[in-house]
């Protein structure tokens, strides 16, 4: 999905789709949209998530000092065993894992690229 600067919606590839780009819900809401149904296990409180979040500006540190630029969400789906994916994108501080989704609202005026790969589990030890 690639979400224009001071935009609240997107435009996404959606595997299976008719191969054009579509509009996405807007990004601040949890509900209608791929990314928000994606990081249900990261940002719900549950015993049984299983998930890696990294960010080279994590949720609520002040202003890290890194070379890196790396953010991500791998996901699984302890009761599905086909079913996980990772989210490769470019918005510091997201997601807050556990306390819910919150598109943080200074990046709306910034353009930003989410990358969401499904991933088999035959094919998890590869990656």
């Amino acid at each position: 999905m690639y979400k224009a600067p001071a935009q609240n919606i997107g435009k996404a590839l959606i595997q299976g789709g008719p191969g054009t780009w579509q509009d996405t819900a807007d990004v601040t809401g949890a509900a209608g949209h791929s990314f928000g149904k994606a990081l249900e296990h990261v940002i719900a409180v549950e015993a049984t998530n299983k998930f890696i979040a990294y960010n080279n500006v994590p949720p609520d540190i002040p202003k890290p000092k890194t070379k890196s630029n790396s953010k991500g969400v791998l996901m699984m789906n302890p009761r599905a065993a086909d079913e996980a994916a990772w989210i490769v994108h470019t918005v510091p501080g997201f997601p807050k894992a556990l306390r819910g989704y919150l598109f943080p609202p200074e990046e709306i005026q910034k353009g930003h690229l989410f990358i969401c790969l499904t991933i088999k589990e035959s094919e998890i030890d590869a990656i």
